[in-house]
């Protein structure tokens, strides 16, 4: 697994659940299968009329909410 990182790009040998166990669940939240975020890199949330909420990060990158973890987002962000 690559994550990126403020000081670049590292490989773990830990599955991507794995490393959500051990990250604070206030700070880093799970997007989709094969994303968390940092929430203190949010910049902004976009919510679509469709449904699907993306996300931009402080370094400009745009990440996408799978279906399955919107509820989530929601939550999280009191809508």
């Amino acid at each position: 697994m690559r994550v990126q990182t403020a000081g670049g790009v590292l490989d773990l040998k830990e599955r991507l659940y794995e490393l959500e166990g051990r990250l604070d669940r206030h700070t880093f939240v799970r997007i989709s299968h094969s994303e968390i975020i940092n929430l203190r890199k949010a910049k902004a949330f976009d919510l679509r009329l469709s449904g699907t909420i993306s996300v931009r990060l402080a370094d400009g990158s745009v990440s996408y909410v799978s279906r399955r973890y919107v509820a989530r987002i929601k939550q999280l962000l009191g809508v």
